[in-house]
């Protein structure tokens, strides 16, 4: 039993869990080999995060496969331009098996409620935006990091909107809650850290404010946490030496 709850998610569960969009998805730990790809937009997945293939025509012109019976990838798909790292330490799985696990309690939950109320009750959607796990910038009169990623979207979200600094939960009303998503690690100039799992915390308004500003501290084992969402040490300790202001 304990193999079977710890198995590998598919491409397939990946693609739906983290709303990809892809019609064909698979999953190769190594990112190096798997079977062909047959519908388009196609995605492959590795332990770390993924890459999509829009077009059949995008996909037999990419210089980084060897396409025959099956794909051949010689330095991984992570070495495609495109590829959406979501992880730096192969948490991908972790973190998606635990957002699936959220998402299966939150609908025990509404099933219970809806019972118990004898109304319809409908649950938040889950957050899934467009915008995939690297920074992108985008022209305007100065050039600007997009930070509400994906990645920033499911942290809230596995930590079910509460700040894993002072355990607050800011309740919106209609079961609706908010949080916001921090990177420890700045992704802007000129700190330029990485949109990735372990470089975000789920925090309140008020922690996030002190955070940005330096005025507080971090100690790793004092940041609640869940299974599957590891935090980087590296990145607390950017945070304490490089944004914290010591008085």
């Amino acid at each position: 039993m304990a193999h079977r709850k710890n198995r590998n998610l598919s491409g397939k569960e990946l693609n739906e869990l983290w709303g990809v969009g892809a019609k064909h998805a698979l999953y190769r730990e190594d990112g190096k080999w798997y079977h062909r790809l047959r519908e388009f937009p196609g995605a492959l997945f590795d332990a770390n995060g993924y890459v999509v293939f829009e077009t059949e025509k995008d996909y037999l012109e990419c210089e980084y496969l060897q396409i025959t019976q099956h794909i051949h990838v010689p330095k991984g798909i992570s070495a495609i331009p495109g590829y959406v790292c979501i992880s730096e330490q192969a948490h991908f799985q972790e973190v998606s098996r635990q957002i699936r696990k959220t998402a299966k309690q939150k609908s025990l939950y509404t099933d219970r409620k809806r019972k118990a109320s004898g109304r319809k009750f409908i649950l938040p959607p889950e957050p899934k935006p467009a915008d995939l796990a690297k920074p992108k910038r985008v022209q305007t009169q100065t050039r600007r990091v997009l930070r509400d990623t994906k990645i920033s979207q499911w942290v809230k979200y596995i930590h079910e909107y509460r700040c894993q600094l002072c355990g607050q939960t800011i309740e919106l009303g209609n079961d609706k809650f908010y949080a916001e998503a921090h990177h420890i690690q700045p992704l802007g100039e000129p700190h330029n850290g990485p949109d990735v799992i372990e470089n975000i915390i789920c925090v309140c308004p008020n922690c996030h404010v002190l955070l940005d500003y330096g005025a507080v501290l971090l100690n790793v084992n004092k940041i609640a946490n869940v299974e599957g969402h590891e935090i980087d040490r590296k990145y607390i300790e950017y945070h304490n030496t490089v944004i914290y202001k010591r008085l």
